[in-house]
């Protein structure tokens, strides 16, 4: 027999419409059922009900209220929404960012359930967006190609010292931890980095670069890196390994930043466009992640998602021990089937800001 959790989970997705209430607004959410951090079961029990003190006790930020208008059904009193009139949406977006100015921040940090379209060249625009089976199908055979390579170029000293495939294993995991930092240092301090208000062009490289998944963290087709610019990036960073690191490093250290690489795009995407069961692992880490979206735009956690999970499980040692009281928290969603609170001191912890 399915769980009542599954038949609660059929049962809505074959629904057309999920109405909320919102003081004198309607909202259809079924769409956004899909995505919510606190899971599928959080919002089943909000049908054609007015959440609106809900929304305030659980102290959603500013930015999920902007994103719930997206859903509104009504258009009277729709003004929190003007920030879209900023930019028309019926064409390519890279070049109008730009003459956003100092309302560029503001707007990008707004979300939107919106598919975007960055290019007026439709070849352009084709190798800019990225399904998720794509950064496997690519980059898994660069990464046996590597590694194939490696183990050739070394295979005479795997054959004289015993220990040698250690060896060739720590160089492994140390390009894994290399990826963490450099994707830590690069999103830190790079894609968090506020642009200049009077730069036509710093504003629209940080767009493209990662503004516009901030803008719209629902498209699936942006929520990758594109292999065309990743292969470039890849190959630069392979030179400068190279210039750094002795021979036989090279190509181990590489595949392990390779691996990285695809693990962290992969469980990325999970973040957002997965539904992981309630109180597992993935779940909090997903529940992490949207703090970083919708709450605390410039944190973010160093060794990328997998320190977001050990945050998280020790933020929850800690409040089961009752020390995680003393720490003044607060919440972006909140799980209304366990009545808990997504606690996050631990993360601050974990975060530069």
């Amino acid at each position: 027999m399915k769980s009542q959790q599954a038949l609660d989970k059929s049962s809505c997705e074959k629904a057309k419409e999920f109405v909320v209430h919102h003081g004198e607004s309607e909202y259809e959410l079924s769409r956004f059922l899909h995505f919510h951090p606190g899971g599928f079961n959080t919002l089943l029990r909000f049908e054609d009900r007015d959440i609106a003190g809900k929304m305030r006790t659980t102290q959603h930020s500013q930015a999920a209220h902007y994103l719930m208008e997206e859903y509104r059904r009504s258009v009277t009193n729709n003004a929190s929404h003007d920030l879209e009139k900023l930019v028309d949406w019926s064409k390519p977006m890279l070049w109008q960012v730009g003459h956003l100015g100092k309302r560029y921040q503001e707007w990008v940090s707004s979300p939107v359930d919106r598919r975007l379209r960055l290019f007026q060249s439709n070849f352009v625009e084709s190798i800019s967006v990225t399904p998720w089976y794509i950064v496997p199908i690519f980059w898994i055979p660069i990464l046996l190609t590597v590694l194939i390579q490696g183990y050739w170029d070394n295979y005479s000293y795997i054959k004289q010292d015993s220990l040698a495939f250690l060896w060739f294993m720590a160089c492994f995991f140390l390009g894994v931890v290399l990826w963490s930092l450099m994707e830590y240092s690069i999103h830190r301090w790079v894609f968090h980095h506020h642009p200049p208000e009077d730069s036509f062009t710093l504003i629209t490289l940080h767009f493209l670069l990662h503004g516009l998944h901030h803008k719209v963290p629902f498209d699936s087709q942006r929520l990758l890196f594109p292999p065309v610019p990743a292969a470039l990036l890849g190959a630069l960073a392979y030179s400068l390994i190279r210039m750094l690191t002795p021979l036989w490093m090279l190509h181990f250290m590489a595949a392990g930043i390779i691996t990285g690489y695809i693990t962290y795009d992969l469980i990325h995407f999970y973040l957002h466009y997965g539904s992981p069961k309630a109180h597992t692992y993935f779940y909090h880490m997903k529940r992490y992640h949207n703090q970083h979206h919708f709450a605390h735009h410039d944190s973010v956690s160093p060794c990328d998602e997998w320190s977001e999970g050990v945050a998280c499980r020790v933020s929850w040692y800690m409040q089961f021990s009752g020390f995680d009281r003393l720490v003044c928290n607060n919440t972006f969603w909140l799980n209304e089937e366990s009545n808990e609170k997504l606690p996050h001191s631990l993360f601050r912890l974990f975060s530069t800001t």
